[in-house]
This record gives structure tokens, C-alpha cells and sequence, in this order.
């Protein structure tokens, strides 16, 4: 397959990318994305997609892939987006947001042919519902770090697969790449990609929270 310019800088995007044997060169691109505030949810993460993968293509090198991929995920509970929490304070906050009440997963993705010079975007929504969450069971995540970082607080292929109750939709939008409109985006752009079992082999380890609970890891 040919090499993707990844330009984010999720671990999460590029396991799930090597997994399915995508060469890669990881870039994330630096956008203000304040700047798309205003916008509503789904505008939001296309925007933001948008900008980071236009911001990869002006900094492009020589010998740099013909494909650039950007994506931008955010959390939102009752029209509210929940960003990456400042600190642990902010983070319990928004765990206690989300106890018992159903939210939104939204994934923007961008992707960009430099040779046609066109980019296509996608977005992709997934609900998600936590259990009715104890103050005990609140820090205990919190006690794990893997609210740092994440958008809504809680990492869906880690600990916290342990406090949900139900997904509606893509499970892999919740983790950042949603695997069906990646493969749309990917055929619609003419990216030369074979699913045929013989010409893409099936991730070779277990994803995310199976893994790191079999090896003893937070």
C-alpha cells in the first residue's frame, strides 16, 4: 500500500493505521483550533481535519507520500464539548457529566491527494453511555492517568471500556479513527488499497484494552 502523512499526533490513530499495515509518516500539523470554535459539532471536526491536513500539505518535503491524513474528534454531552481536561479537577467534572447520560463521539476526518490536489472529508458519530458512575469508581479511573490527554476524559480502549454500558455505531470512532469512513474516504479519493485477505492481512496483535490487561498495564 502506499505510504499515508499522517498529520496528527494520536498514538491511538497510528496503532490502529499500522495494525492494518498503512506505511506511515507521522507529522501531527499545529493549527489554532480555538479558531472553529463557533462552529456546531460535526462543522467543527471537519473544520479542524480541514486545517490540520491543509497546514501538512504547505509543509510538505521532498520525497514526502501523495496522501495526507488529518482527523479531529471531539466529546459533547447535551450540545456541550468536552475537551482534554486541564487537570484531574476538570476531568472528575466531566466524568460526573457524563454518568448515566447518553454522549456523542464526532470524528472529522481530511484526507488529501497532492497529485489531483483534492481533499475529501468524512465525519462519522457514535453515542456513548457510562453506568451510572459511584464517586469510588470516578477515581479509581482517575487513579489510572488515562483521562490525561483525551478528549471527554476517558480513553474507550483502556480502563474505561469497563464503565460503559453501551456504543451505538462506530466503536472506533470513539477511539479517534472510524474504520468504515476511513475505508469510504479511501475509495472515493482512489487510494490503491485491496481488502481481499490475501492482500491485507488482519491486524496481528488484539486491540487496545485486551492487550495492555494481558500484559498488566494501566
Amino acid at each position: 500500500m502506499d505510504t499515508i502523512l499522517l498529520a496528527s499526533g494520536s498514538p491511538r490513530r497510528r496503532e490502529i493505521l499500522e495494525q492494518y499495515g498503512f506505511p506511515l509518516i507521522v507529522r501531527p500539523a499545529g493549527t489554532d483550533e480555538s479558531l472553529r470554535d463557533h462552529l456546531p459539532v460535526g462543522e467543527r471536526v471537519t473544520a479542524l481535519a480541514l486545517d490540520k491536513a491543509r497546514a501538512a500539505a504547505s509543509g510538505v518535503r521532498e520525497g514526502d507520500p501523495r496522501w495526507i491524513l488529518a482527523a479531529d474528534t471531539l466529546v459533547s454531552v447535551a450540545g456541550e464539548v468536552l475537551g482534554k481536561p486541564r487537570d484531574r479537577d476538570e476531568a472528575r467534572t466531566f466524568l460526573r457529566s457524563l454518568s448515566g447520560v447518553p454522549h456523542k463521539v464526532t470524528t472529522g476526518l481530511a484526507f488529501t491527494d497532492r497529485v489531483s490536489g483534492t481533499t475529501r472529508t468524512i465525519v462519522e458519530e457514535t453515542e456513548v453511555l457510562f453506568s451510572r458512575l459511584t464517586d469510588v469508581e470516578i477515581k479509581d479511573y482517575l487513579d489510572t492517568g488515562e483521562w490525561e490527554g483525551a478528549a471527554g476524559a476517558y480513553r474507550i480502549q483502556g480502563r474505561a471500556a469497563f464503565l460503559i454500558e453501551r456504543v451505538v455505531g462506530s466503536w472506533s470512532c470513539v477511539v479517534g479513527l472510524p474504520l468504515r469512513a476511513f475505508y469510504v474516504i479511501l475509495r472515493n479519493s482512489g487510494y490503491p488499497l485491496d481488502i481481499r485477505p490475501e492482500k491485507a492481512a488482519p491486524p496481528a496483535r488484539p486491540p487496545g484494552i485486551f492487550r495492555r490487561l494481558s500484559r498488566g498495564e494501566n
